[in-house]
């Protein structure tokens, strides 16, 4: 399969740069968390939580319709007898690995152009043990960059639905015609691009993200 080409965007016409967070700036690893659910006598848990087609189930999690512990009584419910409630919980956080090598570096540059603001379809359950991984890890600087980290199980809506665009844009005074949305979903990019919104997909399977930089022409904005 060919690598998908990039090209150069004029980033002097944003002022606010959102970005994704798990897939763009933190790795993460689908298949640890169906492994270890298989191992719980749960197979075939990939088929249910992929980007597009995932169970309703995790887009309830997601938008902050069902409490925690109500979705790993579920979950539970469905692995072999004898599983825990902790059990799952750590099989659901076990695809979150950390932060990429390259993310601090690029968010410090981000961060001293732009208004910077994350936004990542996320839940409770994931949220509470990558804020805890990272603060552990002292990489307070993280968080220290973001104008808002926004979570959809928060705000009550989800990428790719253009409501989650336009209530970002209006609880923090976003232009849309001056903001750019980076992300590893394609659908993601084409939803805030129907809000108004710029969108650039970024494949971290293609590209690492100082080949991302260079082939967007970010390099190239910061020596001008």
């Amino acid at each position: 399969m060919p690598t998908p080409a990039l090209f150069p965007i004029d980033w002097h016409q944003f002022d606010h740069i959102v970005l994704d967070f798990g897939g763009v700036l933190y790795e993460i690893d689908h298949g640890r968390t169906a492994k270890a659910f298989a191992a719980l006598g749960l197979p075939n848990f990939e088929l249910e939580f992929r980007h597009g087609r995932q169970n309703p189930i995790f887009n309830a999690l997601e938008t902050g319709s069902i409490e925690e512990l109500d979705f790993l009584n579920e979950l539970c419910d469905r692995c072999a007898a004898g599983t825990t409630v902790e059990d799952v919980r750590l099989a659901w956080n076990a695809l979150l690995i950390g932060l990429r090598p390259e993310t601090m570096p690029w968010i410090k540059t981000l961060h001293h152009q732009f208004d910077l603001i994350l936004f990542s379809n996320t839940n409770a359950l994931h949220a509470e043990h990558f804020e805890k991984q990272i603060l552990s890890s002292r990489q307070h600087k993280f968080p220290e960059s973001f104008r808002q980290m926004v979570y959809s199980h928060r705000l009550g809506h989800r990428k790719p639905d253009t409501r989650a665009f336009e209530e970002v844009a209006n609880q923090f005074d976003l232009n849309p015609a001056k903001t750019l949305l980076i992300d590893d979903t394609r659908a993601n990019v084409a939803g805030a691009i129907n809000a108004g919104w710029s969108g650039v997909f970024m494949d971290l399977e293609a590209h690492s993200i100082s080949q991302f930089l260079r082939g967007v022409g970010y390099e190239d904005f910061l020596n001008s």
